[in-house]
């Protein structure tokens, strides 16, 4: 009886046993086997650290190698809190070599994380100094800085990166994909107190450096279209202006800029609207500038020939608008050419108004008003061209004079481009060539489009956009001493934002392009708001030192062994000129 009921206590004990040793089984293949891949990431999670290699942006240059952008060699500083040992004295001792608030370094220090930024991109030589103090659970990292050797010079069109070396702006985040390159990684593991094992290093992926870009820039155009943009800013107390110069035979764009403008080596004071490149993001009535379109559709047409006579009233009225020239006259007798070149708005309607609104919508969309140039910069805007379907009974007047419509500043650069080099559509472009270990690679952007205009159209209106920088023309002051200029004034009342009518503040313009008798360059001013308000009087003074300047640096032989004549003085009242 004794001995049976052992055997069932055995028996019993047995089967506990076996019951304990099968939940073990079954726990140990659930663990290794059903779970096995989880538990081992969680592992490798807890062991392994993977590390970034960032890889070395590319430099960028202007056409001649001058350096526009570089990235230098820094330092970041890192910590692991809970292996630094006195965190107040090892945040007062890093303070005193950043140069940061003691209180903000021991915050970081306290974080609850085993991973925290101290400093990013520091300087190499205070890096060094917090080295030799030898702090326990401070790291560094080496990393690389965007530097802009020419500061504000090429702002607006360089952009800046952010804090990881990524463009943000500009021309760093058009060709993010080139400059940028790939980004590396290596798997690290620590152990149990963090501290990185010897010899534990995997690569995972191999960085690849970004390329080297060259640009159409010249760097000493950009410095004159600067210096001589700020100056006039000043000087006709303007809100803000901007110029590009442009190859008109190739589309290269040499200088382009607005003031203000901004540094972008110095981040931590930057003004959001300093930062724009108005000349491919902002739109404007361009006003009298745009007649070389009015003229050109007008005489390719037919509808008009330079000596063609037309009775100019003292005004005219057009639905229910009445308009006027900039200067009050009698009616008078005026050659086709000289409602150009005096800037005649009533003698451009009644021109326009011959041609029809299918025949100017027609010209407008030929040179590309509305519609992207296709330029290689982000954020580039199309303007505001309205079909006719949506023309009132004055658009046709409005539109013809550059009112009514919004254009980019690159844009008109292109027009004149185009009747500069015979009637072909100009191609804009920044990037010339990627410069790799096996040379120079031009790539082969911008040239000339379709034709837009004939040839024999460019050559009629030349001499007559030459008049505009003639004695009696709007646009003396623009004149070059020893080279044939042409171009066009233009002074376009502002519209109000969001709302009807306009705001009784103008913008002035002067575009023109030389030598005439081989053009090769474009450039174009606009100023916002200056005094006086006239194109001919602000812009077009501008414009001359960046023309004569660009001629003579990029030894453009001259047209002729003359000085240009001498400017007028500019009036102090009122005045009729565009």
């Amino acid at each position: 009886m004794r001995k049976a009921r052992f055997d069932r206590r055995l028996s019993i004990a047995m089967m506990i046993l076996f019951c304990c040793l099968g939940l073990v089984a079954a726990r140990l293949v659930w663990l290794q086997v059903i779970k096995a891949d989880r538990y081992s990431k969680l592992a490798a999670e807890q062991r392994d650290t993977v590390i970034d290699i960032a890889p070395r942006r590319g430099t960028v240059t202007d056409r001649e190698g001058e350096i526009l952008a570089i990235s230098e060699d820094v330092t970041t500083v890192y910590a692991t809190p809970y292996l630094v040992k006195s965190k107040s004295s090892t945040a007062g001792k890093i303070a005193s070599v950043i140069g940061e608030d003691p209180a903000a370094v021991l915050e970081k220090l306290e974080a609850d994380s085993g991973f925290v930024y101290i400093a990013r991109k520091l300087d190499r030589v205070l890096a060094e100094k917090l080295k030799k103090m030898d702090l326990p659970g401070i790291g560094y990292l080496e990393e690389s800085k965007r530097f802009y050797p020419m500061g504000p010079l090429c702002a607006q069109l360089m952009g800046m990166v952010d804090v990881d070396n990524k463009g943000q702006v500009g021309l760093e985040l058009y060709y993010e994909e080139l400059l940028g390159g790939t980004r590396g990684e290596i798997t690290l593991e620590r152990d149990a107190a963090g501290n990185p094992i010897p010899g534990s290093e995997h690569l995972k992926q191999q960085s690849a450096d970004g390329v080297d870009l060259q640009l159409t820039l010249d760097k000493d155009i950009q410095a004159c279209l600067m210096e001589n943009l700020d100056a006039a800013v000043k000087r006709y107390s303007a809100t803000a202006g901007t110029a590009i110069v442009m190859d008109c035979n190739t589309g290269d764009v040499l200088a382009m800029g607005s003031v203000p403008t901004f540094d972008p080596n110095t981040r931590n004071i930057l003004d959001p609207a300093s930062m724009r490149n108005r000349a491919v993001t902002d739109v404007y009535e361009p006003g009298s500038a745009l007649k070389i379109v009015t003229a050109a559709g007008a005489l390719e047409q037919g509808v008009v020939k330079p000596d063609t006579v037309i009775q100019v009233p003292s005004e005219l009225q057009v639905a229910d608008q009445r308009f006027k020239d900039a200067e009050e006259h009698p009616a008078r007798t005026m050659t086709f050419s000289q409602v150009i070149s005096q800037s005649s708005n009533i003698g451009t309607i009644q021109t326009a108004l011959q041609m029809g609104p299918e025949r100017m919508e027609r010209y407008l969309e030929r040179f590309g008003l509305g519609h992207l140039t296709g330029i290689d910069f982000p954020g580039e805007v199309a303007g505001i061209v309205p079909p006719t379907s949506e023309w009132t009974g004055t658009s046709a007047a409005t539109i013809a004079i550059g009112q009514g419509i919004s254009i980019t500043p690159v844009q008109l650069a292109c027009v004149a481009g185009t009747v500069a080099n015979g009637g072909r559509k100009v191609c804009p472009h920044f990037l010339k060539a990627k410069i790799g270990d096996d040379g120079v690679k031009d790539m082969g952007l911008g040239g000339l489009g379709e034709e837009v205009l004939d040839e024999g159209t460019c050559e009629v209106l030349t001499p007559i956009l030459e008049q505009v920088l003639g004695p009696e023309g709007t646009g003396t002051r623009a004149a070059v001493n020893y080279y044939r200029v042409a171009g066009k004034t233009g002074t376009a009342e502002k519209p109000r934002q969001g709302a009807a009518g306009y705001t009784g503040t103008y913008m002035a313009t002067f575009v023109g392009f030389a030598p005439v008798d081989r053009p090769r360059l474009v450039c174009m001013v606009v100023l916002d708001e200056p005094s006086p308000i006239w194109g001919g009087h602000t812009a077009a003074p501008t414009f001359k030192p960046i023309m004569e300047f660009s001629l003579q640096h990029l030894k453009i032989a001259p047209s002729w062994a003359v000085p240009a004549p001498a400017a007028p003085p500019t009036p102090q009242g009122g005045g009729g000129h565009d």
